[in-house]
């Protein structure tokens, strides 16, 4: 089997508008600009895409699966309308107190992803908006690249155990980076 490069996203503050509320529906989905170009960038390039992302609002009774999974269609079809393609999407529905290995920090669905979509970590990315994507990232054996787009801000960077490979404005910026390595 074919390993294949990869570049993992971070879903809310990555591809789309973050929410302290958390996305609740299709109408609150808002699409960061140039969010769905870049991914169509990274897939005519070669790399797979695959988003994982902590929604701990399915544990929470915040919304259901149902509601996240019409968040994840219409999603995905702004990326498939715009060329690109998102090979799955993984979620942990878990809380931080749930302790589970899937939430990031911890790298679970990196890992599971691999194992299904036969992930060459060594020249895989992990992009996120977090200190806990970076650490998914990482412990995952993937470079790494903190966008700004979404929860962290610059000054909060020197706060990480976990420093990024890349630090970017958004996920565009973070795609040149990612095809000139």
């Amino acid at each position: 089997m074919e390993m294949k490069p990869t570049v993992f996203l971070d879903r809310d503050g990555v591809l789309n508008a973050d929410r302290l509320d958390f996305v609740k529906s299709v109408e609150e989905l808002v699409i960061l600009p140039g969010a769905v170009e870049a991914v169509a960038r990274l897939c005519q390039a070669g790399y797979q895409v695959i988003v994982v992302s902590n929604q701990s609002c399915i544990a929470q009774n915040i919304i259901g699966w149902n509601d996240l999974n019409a968040i994840t269609d219409a999603l995905r079809q702004q990326i498939q309308d715009a060329g690109g393609e998102v090979r799955q999407f993984y979620y942990c529905p878990h809380t931080a107190k749930d302790k589970c290995d899937c939430r990031k920090p911890q790298p679970g669905m990196l890992l599971q992803a691999g194992s299904e979509w036969q992930v060459d970590f060594s020249q895989s990315f992990m992009v996120g908006d977090t200190v806990r994507d970076i650490a998914a990232g990482k412990s995952a054996g993937c470079r790494t690249a903190l966008v700004l787009s979404g929860a962290t801000t610059e000054a909060m960077i020197t706060l990480f155990d976990t420093e990024p490979d890349h630090i970017a404005q958004d996920l565009s910026q973070a795609t040149d980076w990612i095809l000139n390595h």
